[in-house]
């Protein structure tokens, strides 16, 4: 009898007192809400449409006003009204990757939104967290940055707390994370090898892949078997890559989409890609530009290791323009 709907079946409903939230999905939803904002105070009256109930003194609810020895009232702090004080500290607190981040969502989402004075009314708010946010999302958005929100209170700078971001808040480490290994026919066991026991060792898990289930033929002649078939087993299901190739499965691999897309969704995720030499041809085609997250196998399994541990935050601008 949960759910965030609970109080709409018959047993939990209200009697004599029709109730409703804010909610509009869930479990257990009887009612069709129409309406584009399920939220208010919204400004869709702006736009002319129902912009949904309001405080009203007459319509709406009201503290009931109890005559004693002064009038009764409900009230609150003035420290509820201040909207943007914690907002203002969670970005600042944020790595600079994380902050760019932040502003390309926000222009993500705000570049769905088909009313104008909703977008405004949006960096408008911005702009009372972050000056600099703002203006970030006002050319992500190709607008005019608009004139600042009037704050019911005026926020103050709290101190940065590195506890909200994710970047450099915890040492990097493999533990507990995945590696996935590329490997052909005719590929060189050896290093195979040495990747899954350097993985193993940082506290990794490790997965092989192969164009076909059953494994790959290495160049000792001894059968590997798969743990996926490479259709079937993009990149995004692994922190760290291996691509363990023979020049002659390379080239085989070329004309196949879903391993040229193996090593660009890799790259562009910004994760770690180690290869071995014969495996060029397909970093070129997937566009794979060399850098600290890209190791050349033949120089160990080691140095695959440590920047396998974390992404490679660096690269970011050649993958892609945030705000």
């Amino acid at each position: 009898l949960g759910t965030v709907n609970f109080h709409q079946i018959p047993i939990n409903q209200a009697k004599g007192c029709p109730f409703q939230n804010f909610q509009r999905d869930g479990h257990m939803q009887t009612q069709v809400p129409t309406g584009r904002a399920n939220y208010e105070p919204n400004s869709l009256a702006q736009a002319g449409e129902e912009g949904g109930p309001r405080a009203d003194a007459k319509g709406g609810f009201t503290s009931f006003r109890e005559p004693v020895e002064k009038e009764k009232a409900r009230l609150r702090s003035e420290t509820f009204a201040d909207h943007y004080s914690q907002p203002r500290m969670f970005f600042a607190s944020l790595a600079a990757p994380e902050q760019a981040h932040l502003a390309s969502a926000i222009v993500f989402e705000l570049s769905k939104v088909s009313l104008e004075h909703v977008r405004n009314r949006v960096m408008g708010n911005l702009r009372n967290v972050d000056e600099d946010l703002a203006k970030r999302v006002a050319d992500g958005l190709g607008m005019a940055l608009p004139d600042k929100t009037p704050a019911a209170t005026e926020p103050i700078d709290l101190e940065p707390s590195p506890a909200v971001r994710l970047i450099g808040k915890y040492p990097d480490s493999l533990k507990g994370r995945k590696v996935g290994v590329l490997v052909t026919d005719g590929a060189d066991g050896a290093v195979v090898k040495a990747v899954q026991d350097a993985a193993k060792a940082a506290g990794a898990a490790v997965e092989i892949i192969a164009p076909k289930r059953g494994g790959a033929k290495l160049k000792d002649g001894s059968m590997l078997k798969a743990d996926h078939q490479l259709a079937g087993a993009p990149s995004v299901l692994f922190d760290a890559v291996a691509l363990v190739l023979s020049a002659d499965g390379c080239q085989q691999l070329l004309t196949e989409g879903a391993a040229v897309d193996f090593a660009k969704d890799a790259f562009g995720h910004l994760k770690a890609i180690g290869h071995t030499p014969e495996a060029q041809p397909l970093l070129d085609k997937a566009g794979v530009e060399a850098d600290a997250g890209v190791v050349d196998l033949s120089n160990g399994a080691d140095a695959f290791i440590k920047p396998a541990a974390t992404r490679q935050w660096d690269r970011e601008p050649k993958v892609r323009t945030l705000a």
